[in-house]
């Protein structure tokens, strides 16, 4: 681990991120109350709450359909995901059987990531892995790395990408870039590990980035 890193971490654990805390206390107990997709105010709720609180909002999306906000997540977004809810609820009851992501489990995430990224695209015509795992992070968060540019920019400095690890794990299907983004959250948990016996939480990783870029 390098020095500016240690700094770094040292100066988090001493002054962590909390001023969300409360806001984000919201978002984790409405998808601990409503954790399954079969009614349409509440997918779109949970969409719309997650979407615009982390600047990922689901509306953004290459025009052409003709709908406005209302319409698109009324018409267009609700009935796509009561359609594949059996299936993406069976996947997040996966995830939440982890207490922790290891080597071992991550294909999990990454192939339900990859799921829920190719219905996202298939309703906006955009890439929106970022919404994805922000999405299943609140339904599991043990088990999903919260990613955006700001968090990955952050990450590639402190922590190197091991080819090998990331290569064994493209075969479950998943976006590259949100699995090198994983790869290496699961490196920096390892690395907080062994220098200070202390396994930091998907939560703590995305406030530690963000405290990294301040």
């Amino acid at each position: 681990m390098n020095q500016t890193l240690s700094r770094t971490l040292m100066r988090y654990f001493e002054n962590p991120n909390n001023v969300w805390q409360y806001g984000n206390s919201v978002l984790y107990n409405m998808c601990a109350q409503e954790p399954y997709h079969n009614k349409k105010d509440v997918i779109i709720g949970k969409l719309w709450l997650i979407g615009r609180s982390y600047s990922a909002a689901l509306e953004r999306r290459k025009t052409g359909d003709g709908c406005d906000s209302t319409e698109f997540y009324a018409d267009v977004v609700a009935p796509k995901m009561l359609e594949i809810g059996d299936e993406l609820d069976r996947r997040i009851g996966v995830l939440k059987e982890y207490d922790r992501l290891t080597d071992d489990n991550l294909d999990s995430l990454l192939s339900t990531h990859m799921f829920l990224t190719d219905v996202f695209n298939q309703l906006t015509k955009l890439d929106k892995r970022s919404l994805a795992s922000k999405y299943l992070h609140f339904h599991s968060p043990n088990a999903v790395y919260i990613y955006d540019s700001r968090a990955s920019n952050a990450i590639r400095k402190v922590v190197r990408k091991n080819k090998y690890q990331l290569y064994k794990h493209y075969s479950c299907g998943c976006d590259t870039i949100y699995a090198d983004f994983c790869v290496r959250a699961l490196n920096l948990q390892e690395l907080v590990s062994q220098k200070y016996g202390r396994i930091l939480s998907c939560r703590e990783i995305d406030d530690f980035l963000l405290y990294y870029t301040d």
